[in-house]
């Protein structure tokens, strides 16, 4: 592991990545991190995009699904389907749409899991993981000649096709949805946010999570950092604060006007306890 001694950085070596006599800009650590060359430590980000933003009263969540608030599974971990609204989004036999799909979530316990599902177009693909707690993200693996998704793909609950944890549009490869869970064992060092509103509809970007202080607060998202926009963008913000193992991080809209469009984005260090 990585650690400090007597002004000094270590590798997982324990070779010195600085001595006394130097200084480490906060870059030059990025940098590292980002390499895999200080251990136990390892970025974490997400972003998001929201269209035609409304004035729900309780915010709504910047993500591209049509749910105003994203719900959150169980704790004790759900079984999940995945599915496309277009039968070009298939493995078997080979469409031009998505072929294979990556899913990162967290299983019950919080430990960090992936499958590659292959696409079976309109037909409902249930991942073999039958306690997943939450959805990281998803991305396609392999494509066809279209190169993107060909119809809206969606993960949902098992039975509940209307409950809908995430989602990757058509014309995409990516789910644009900005919110994780921290894992067991990990702390979320948060270091920047970034929002964005582009029709002049003005509205209150919030960053949150289900923390406050460093103690851990199921269900309630406490608000990290906020700011009103319209027709505008903030750069990148500054927020420090320390997110602990099962906190869920995201971001959401309060409008004045209905309208909006909304983007945005976080990114901080993940480091294990």
């Amino acid at each position: 592991m990585s650690f400090l001694s007597d002004s000094k950085i270590y590798d997982s070596s324990g070779n010195a990545i600085l001595s006394d006599s130097g200084a480490l800009a906060v870059s030059d650590f990025i940098e590292l991190v980002q390499a895999g060359i200080i251990s136990k430590h390892q970025v974490m980000k997400a972003f998001g995009e929201r269209e035609n933003v409304g004035t729900t009263t309780n915010g709504e969540d910047v993500w591209r699904g049509t749910a105003t608030t994203i719900p959150t599974p169980a704790d004790a971990g759900e079984q999940m389907e995945v599915v496309s609204t277009s039968a070009n989004d298939d493995g078997n036999p080979v469409g031009t749409g998505i072929r294979t799909l990556d899913v990162h979530y967290l299983d019950a316990s919080g430990n960090e899991g992936s499958e590659t599902i292959t696409m079976d177009g309109t037909t409902p693909v249930a991942l073999i993981e039958t306690n997943i707690r939450f959805v990281q993200d998803m991305h396609s693996a392999t494509v066809g000649s279209n190169g993107v998704a060909e119809g809206d793909i969606t993960i949902y609950k098992q039975g509940a096709s209307s409950t809908i944890y995430s989602i990757i549009e058509t014309g995409g490869n990516k789910a644009i949805v900005p919110h994780r869970m921290v894992p067991l064992g990990k702390k979320l060092h948060m270091r920047g946010w970034h929002a964005e509103e582009a029709q002049g509809k003005r509205g209150a970007f919030r960053i949150r999570s289900t923390d406050m202080e460093g103690v851990l607060l199921p269900g309630v998202f406490c608000f990290k950092d906020a700011v009103y926009l319209s027709l505008s963008t903030t750069g990148e913000l500054p927020v420090f604060d320390v997110i602990p193992a099962l906190s869920i991080v995201k971001v959401s809209i309060w409008a004045n006007v209905a309208g909006g469009e909304a983007s945005c984005g976080w990114w901080g260090i993940l480091v294990d306890d």
